[in-house]
């Protein structure tokens, strides 16, 4: 088994890529910057893996349409 670990930088930076990808980008930058008003010690990868998280729940949540 390989373990590859990622700096903090890193896996944030991964998120934010993952978020463009998913067409959720701007909602995901709102979503931090509530989370960090909310919680201002809260450390900024566990800010931006929270609102990533919630993001993408809601987003499965949502039912999909088909034409």
């Amino acid at each position: 088994m390989i373990c590859i670990s990622m700096t903090n930088e890193e896996l944030i930076e991964e998120l934010y890529h993952k978020a463009h990808q998913k067409g959720f980008f701007n909602e995901l930058h709102q979503k931090v910057d509530e989370i960090k008003k909310q919680n201002p010690k809260m450390p900024l990868c566990d800010v931006t893996q929270s609102a990533y998280r919630e993001i993408k729940k809601t987003k499965l949540a949502l039912p999909t349409t088909q034409n």
